[in-house]
């Protein structure tokens, strides 16, 4: 287990590096959250290498592996994304603030839209890959990890300009995060 807890941290380390620096470049700079960052990383960070160790023997073969768990994520965070583009977002675009008096609205929308079809589509999937309450219970925490992580704003901006930037950061830290904990619990767990 150890191995995967080291390949967990790293893939946590650069999954939030990546949305940094892209967040740095391509929007505005954010690097005063490093340090809650790094907690929030790592903790969902362990959500999912837990479900990737429940459901890993399901998942193909290397090279395979890091581009179907990155399809994966994709796909437990889908219903959110779509359903993001076809309401109006939850945020006031020009304020980027909830409006005055929608905040439990907004709560629940949330909750349903983001979190609970995360939750159900990750314990789906990881049943299907790992045969296990285990694997499914692992995969519905990952998969709420993910959307409450770098997924949060997906609900916020959805169908709006921003959720285009939003939605390409999204991929650029499952990608990067999905390669480096498959890559590296792979080589550590060979040592």
């Amino acid at each position: 287990m150890t191995p995967f807890l080291i390949a967990v941290v790293l893939a946590s380390l650069a999954g939030l590096l990546v949305f940094l620096v892209i967040h740095h470049i391509w929007i505005l700079p954010i690097w005063f959250i490093v340090s809650p960052g790094l907690v929030i990383a790592v903790l969902g960070g362990l959500a999912v290498g837990w479900s990737y160790y429940e459901i890993r023997l399901g998942l193909p073969s290397r090279p395979w592996t890091a581009a179907c768990l990155s399809l994966l994520i994709a796909f437990i965070l889908a219903p959110s994304v779509i359903l993001a583009q076809l309401r109006p977002p939850l945020l006031n675009a020009a304020t980027f603030a909830i409006p005055p008096g929608e905040g439990p609205r907004v709560a629940v929308r949330f909750l349903l839209e983001l979190v609970l079809t995360s939750a159900i589509l990750g314990a789906a999937a990881g049943w299907f890959l790992g045969h296990t309450p285990a694997a499914a219970l692992s995969t519905a925490v990952a998969g709420v990890a993910f959307a409450l992580g770098p997924g949060h704003n997906i609900p916020l901006l959805g169908n709006t300009l921003g959720a285009g930037k939003g939605l390409a950061l999204l991929a650029a830290i499952i990608l990067v995060s999905a390669y480096v904990l498959v890559e590296s619990a792979f080589y550590l767990s060979k040592s």
